[in-house]
């Protein structure tokens, strides 16, 4: 079946004023959004945008045609993504503002947004997944024991600084951490704002506590959120989601599937199924026995203690990390007993219901 890529081949040639937004162009967009558009989309949502087309040539022309290295977990077809489409009469005229990027070590924030304006008269607000930043991956576990983490508040101020500069209704989205953003954006946000909201695209993005899909805020915005994940999703599957999702079919295997290029597309939408995978069920099984496990507190010092742990070793991101093997090593070497004990408690609690939710699938099948 049909991919990202085939899709612009398929629609390319149709605009969204003759063909409004639908799925597949809600995920290109959340893509996108990993791109770093610094000093070429301007960051005031009051300063004239830019095509997407501009933004393409502009970036490529900084990289020297050159595709850039975007770290270990983002895939390099993105710049492909952004280049293709920016060839095609769908996507080249659609204009792009107030891009924001900010990774802060000290409120352990790691948070980017861009929005995009379709010749349709609606816009899209695309808030960025975890990148490559140590930082980044803090704040998503400190989403296990915290909220809202620093990104989510952000999240909301964007929303309200960017709204009143567009004429229209308008959708927000994201992958990953990116799309958890988009959902709370949506449901903490005033209600003038809420009242021109058409759709909140969560991209396997993983979800809240209880008490906040429990609440009347959630509640009242849940018809108009729309979580996708692929067969085999994990990260998507994580804490809590009180909407139905949506079940997307993927070409790849496990977590691989969180990769977005390998969603499978016919026509203008995705295949989907009935059904994530027995195999994913079991591992959101065991994945919230272990957070059950654990208490807010407990599940706070292992991540401040692992995170610690990381960040001795002077690396900003994961590329850089496993560059430096030695030092993470030596770094363990330095924890004193305490830290060993809570991280080394908490990997095995985790391995714990892992293995007994695969004996339960064997004893099962």
């Amino acid at each position: 079946m049909g991919t990202l890529f085939d899709y612009l081949d398929w629609r390319g040639d149709v605009s969204f004023a003759d063909l409004g937004l639908n799925e597949v162009d809600n995920l290109i967009f959340s893509l996108l959004s990993y791109i770093d558009f610094e000093g070429i989309v301007p960051p005031d949502p009051g300063e004239p945008p830019v095509t997407l087309q501009g933004a393409a040539r502009g970036y490529l022309k900084l990289h020297r045609g050159e595709v850039p290295y975007l770290g270990k977990i983002l895939p390099p077809e993105t710049i492909t993504l952004m280049a293709k489409a920016a060839k095609t009469r769908r996507f080249a005229g659609t204009k792009l503002m107030a891009y924001t990027n900010r990774v802060d070590e000290e409120t352990q924030t790691q948070f980017a947004a861009l929005t995009y304006l379709p010749n349709n008269g609606m816009a899209y607000l695309s808030f960025r997944g975890t990148d490559d930043t140590l930082v980044g991956w803090k704040e998503n576990f400190n989403m296990s024991f915290m909220q809202p983490v620093p990104a989510q508040e952000r999240a909301v101020e964007y929303v309200r600084e960017v709204v009143p500069y567009m004429p229209g209704a308008f959708y927000l989205g994201g992958h990953s951490k990116g799309g958890n953003l988009a959902v709370y954006a949506a449901v903490k946000s005033e209600k003038v704002l809420q009242d021109r909201l058409i759709t909140a695209f969560n991209n396997d993005g993983p979800g809240f506590d209880r008490a906040f899909v429990t609440g009347a805020d959630y509640l009242d915005m849940r018809e108009r959120i729309r979580t996708l994940v692929p067969h085999s999703s994990v990260v998507g599957m994580l804490l809590e989601h009180e909407e139905d999702y949506e079940v997307v079919k993927s070409n790849a295997t496990g977590l691989l599937q969180h990769n977005g290029f390998s969603w499978e597309v016919l026509g203008g939408a995705f295949i989907h199924l009935d059904t994530i995978t027995e195999e994913s069920k079991h591992l959101d099984s065991a994945l919230k026995e272990w957070m059950n496990t654990l208490s807010a507190q407990e599940r706070a010092e292992f991540v401040d203690t692992f995170y610690e742990t990381l960040v001795s070793t002077n690396a900003k991101n994961l590329t850089e990390l496993t560059a430096e093997k030695i030092k993470l090593v030596k770094a363990w070497n330095t924890l004193d007993s305490k830290a060993k004990s809570i991280i080394l408690k908490c990997i095995s609690l985790l391995l714990k219901p892992t293995s007994n939710s695969m004996r339960k699938k064997h004893s099962t099948s």
